[in-house]
């Protein structure tokens, strides 16, 4: 037994129910538009019989208008009469009377004798529906054709009979109708789900271990098609989340790593030869800044990992953007002494963003950090701030390496460097710029970044401005 939830079962039942009705509404169409014909038919019958009998009964209207009486029809009339109903092959009552109520001429063939056809309406021809001794419906029609009131009726039963075949033929085909309409639908609805199947037993073949697989597009552009392709781009983003989840496992490993060997080496190499306090206090740094590392990198992954699970909330609120940026300017400069850079606040434009302090600081230091890193000695960073119509931007620009222009897409990526050994001599984490992208896209803004691999490169903030009272 199907299940009466399922699609298919769904489908046929709703094809049977559509098939059923437009066989009902045609018997049914069918059924009235022969009932009216053979109303039609009939009436039209009866009409070419009375001017039938009225052209042939002039003779004796000529005899009478003549002076003639009119007690009885000539002996022709009455013969053609009678051989003109006697060849046909209905039921059929002819009555002939006189003005005066003399009847000239009766004969017909029904069983119980000529029913009482009723009083004729003055002038042209009326039709009647009567009823014999057995209740059958008669057709009449009558005519007052002076001198003479003719009536001709047919008996309804043989038109009534064919109708009674007519649904008789209907009500045997219902259950075959019944049966091909569940049986057709149930084939159709397999042939249209069948495709489905097909993409669902694909779907079910493309695990974690093979994303790379795809379910085959279809030629034709149709809701099918469109369901495909989007299984197809889910699958992609899923492929792409994997790969990404891999990278970021290997990377936290390769992070996590470096450090505690050194702590390990070192731990093992204290073990193995007694240290003098020199030594020890050494050992003791060296053990500080690592765990530092280590602590900085489980903080910035406790960060992404709540950003991403939607945990980390903002505080907005107006802040004055330019006293911030003297706050990093400040920063910047304690930052680039141990390195013989200069930093340059070139503008500094008033403005009051809605933002969270605290993490605006966190983007801005990650910039400047960014910028000390991969300055050479020597070398300049700038600081700007200009405030435009609808946003304000913040720039952090320095004279380092510069990005490679295969490595710009990436590096807001996590744990990307561009260069390897000089982000890990200076302790860089690589989870800065993306907790920076980050923090500019929840306060409604963006970053981006334009380089010139050995001339230097720019970081560019842009926050929006509340709208102007």
């Amino acid at each position: 037994m199907p299940d009466a939830r399922s699609l298919r079962f769904v489908l046929t039942s709703w094809y049977a129910v559509v098939l059923l009705a437009a066989f009902f509404l045609f018997s049914a169409a069918v059924y009235v538009y022969l009932k009216q014909v053979q109303e039609a038919a009939l009436q039209r019958d009866l009409l070419e019989e009375v001017d039938w009998i009225s052209r042939l009964v002039d003779i004796d209207r000529k005899r009478i208008a003549e002076g003639g009486g009119v007690d009885a029809l000539s002996d022709d009339v009455e013969r053609r009469i009678t051989a003109h109903f006697l060849a046909n092959p209905r039921n059929y009552i002819v009555v002939l009377e006189s003005a005066a109520g003399n009847m000239l001429y009766e004969s017909g063939k029904g069983e119980e004798g000529n029913p009482p056809l009723g009083r004729i309406p003055p002038g042209g021809t009326a039709f009647l529906t009567l009823r014999d001794s057995h209740g059958s419906p008669i057709r009449a029609a009558a005519r007052r054709d002076d001198p003479f009131i003719i009536q001709v009726a047919y008996t309804q039963s043989a038109s009534e009979e064919v109708l009674r075949h007519l649904l008789s033929i209907f009500a045997v085909l219902a259950p075959v109708v019944l049966f091909l309409a569940v049986s057709g639908g149930w084939l159709m609805a397999g042939i249209v789900l069948r495709p489905i199947r097909e993409v669902s037993r694909r779907a079910r073949s493309i695990t974690a271990s093979n994303l790379s697989g795809r379910i085959p597009p279809r030629t034709v552009d149709d809701e099918l098609g469109e369901l495909i392709a989007t299984i197809n781009d889910m699958i992609a983003r899923l492929e792409k989340s994997f790969r990404n989840i891999r990278e970021f496992s290997l990377s936290i490993a390769h992070e996590l790593k470096t450090p505690l060997t050194i702590l390990r080496g070192e731990s093992e190499l204290a073990l193995a030869h007694p240290l003098t306090p020199a030594e020890a206090q050494e050992l003791a740094l060296m053990y500080l800044e690592e765990t530092s590392r280590l602590s900085r990198i489980v903080d910035d992954l406790l960060t992404l990992a709540r950003v991403e699970s939607g945990q980390m909330s903002l505080d907005l609120a107006p802040v004055d953007l330019h006293t911030l940026l003297e706050e990093i300017n400040e920063d910047a400069l304690i930052l680039a002494s141990g390195k013989d850079l200069t930093v340059t606040m070139e503008q500094n434009d008033e403005a009051r963003p809605a933002g969270d302090p605290v993490r605006l600081r966190q983007l801005l230091r990650a910039l400047i950090s960014n910028a000390v890193r991969y300055t050479d000695p020597g070398g300049t960073i700038r600081i700007r701030s200009r405030r435009l119509a609808a946003e304000v931007q913040v720039s952090v620009e320095d004279t380092g390496i510069g990005i490679p222009a295969e490595s710009l897409g990436k590096i807001f990526d996590r744990f990307y460097r561009v260069d390897e050994a000089r982000t890990r001599a200076s302790g860089g984490t690589g989870l800065g710029l993306a907790l920076a992208r980050w923090i500019a896209e929840a306060h409604h803004g963006s970053i981006d970044v334009r380089s010139t691999p050995g001339v230097g490169s720019c970081f560019t903030v842009h926050l929006p401005l509340p709208p102007s009272p």
